[in-house]
């Protein structure tokens, strides 16, 4: 009797290991995760993926199935596929030694792996990744495609479905040979996770996948424009809006609520009348800066006509500064200041209203030259 509750109490302890590491038995956990923000400086071209060609090993799961390090199975209903490295006797790999394969006989499945990962808010990412696709007979739709879960969620095993709000690459069963799958979107948190899928037609046959070498990188700053924003008014995410000017440049500094993309917008007027009568600053000059009062022009221009704009700033911080060149005296700086940062489960961008500033630069006192006297003294 001891040694039947000793069984019972293993079998207890297995069923327990079923959900394991990172895995839940029901649905998916509905929101991002609430964590402080991260300060990811990615390299160009990095791979962000742990193991990202199964390489570095798989662990076990219950009952039988076998995962590649670093990732985590998912499925939807009832229909469950056994996960496996493809070993020895299997010839279907893409990169190195060892894939991931699921399969299943007589019945199909919608399921796959994934993968969460750290990134920078209000980003673009890259995810691509090798998949294979095998049926016995004739020719299968096995629906295959990648994604990438913009809010970072993790999945879980017998899920009623996926959120909708994934965005995915373009279905392609690649039957008997590897191909590439990619897809492109922008991160929602601090991190996205990225999903491999399949759910081939039920035909009463075999049904085996295969994902080999993936990658996840950061694309590089876009030379373009960040999205416009719903409307020009002057949002309270920006703050502390300062300028100044030098030689041949308005330096332009301002504070955001939380981290931000930044980028500025403008276009540039000709010089202002030169005014002859004696004013008084309204801002502190400082030799030999020049600081201006902000002036906010209320609908003077559409922003979306802007010739011009900064290049994009990804940084992701509370205080960001930028600098326009190749200004001469008095000419006039219409600008706007966007900032984009993520918000109730998307990126939302916001606008600091329209302002203006005034080139001037202080004009350099020559030296002071020598009297005649002074110059007899040298002698």
């Amino acid at each position: 009797m001891k040694q039947f509750a000793r069984h019972l109490a293993v079998l207890a302890l297995l069923a327990v290991l079923l959900l394991g590491k990172g895995e839940t038995s029901q649905g998916l956990h509905n929101a991002p995760w609430k964590v402080e923000p991260l300060d990811i400086q990615h390299a160009p071209g990095v791979n962000l993926l742990e193991n990202s060609n199964m390489e570095q090993g798989f662990y076990w799961k219950y009952p039988n199935h076998y995962v590649a390090n670093e990732w985590h199975r998912w499925w939807v209903g009832e229909d469950i596929p056994e996960y496996d490295d493809v070993r020895a006797w299997r010839p279907e790999r893409y990169d190195g030694n060892h894939a991931q394969i699921y399969f299943r006989w007589g019945r199909s499945y919608t399921a796959g792996i994934y993968q969460r990962v750290a990134v920078r808010p209000c980003t673009y990412y890259q995810f691509s990744m090798y998949g294979r696709n095998h049926s016995v007979g004739d020719k299968v739709n096995h629906h295959a495609k990648i994604g990438i879960d913009p809010l970072g969620r993790e999945y879980g095993l017998y899920m009623p479905s996926l959120p909708s709000d994934i965005v995915w690459s373009p279905e392609q069963t690649f039957y008997y040979t590897w191909g590439q799958h990619t897809v492109v979107a922008e991160s929602y948190s601090d991190y996205i996770t990225a999903i491999a899928y399949v759910s081939p037609d039920n035909v009463y046959t075999t049904y085996d996948t295969f994902w080999d070498a993936g990658a996840l990188i950061e694309l590089p700053p876009s030379p373009g424009q960040l999205s416009a924003p719903p409307d020009w008014d002057s949002s309270d995410f920006i703050t502390s809006v300062v300028s100044r000017t030098q030689p041949g440049q308005l330096i332009i500094e301002w504070d955001t609520v939380e981290p931000a993309s930044a980028q500025i917008w403008y276009q540039v007027r000709s010089p202002a009348p030169v005014i002859t009568s004696p004013i008084t600053p309204t801002g502190t000059l400082l030799f030999p800066y020049v600081y201006l009062p902000m002036v906010v022009n209320l609908r003077t221009s559409d922003p979306l006509l802007y010739p011009m704009y900064t290049p994009l700033d990804r940084s992701s911080l509370t205080h960001h500064q930028v600098t326009i060149d190749d200004l001469t005296n008095r000419q006039i700086v219409e600008f706007v200041i966007l900032a984009r940062h993520p918000e109730n489960g998307a990126c939302r961008t916001l606008s600091s209203g329209i302002r203006q500033a005034t080139v001037v630069i202080k004009p350099i006192a020559p030296p002071p030259q020598a009297s005649a006297i002074d110059v007899e003294r040298e002698y």
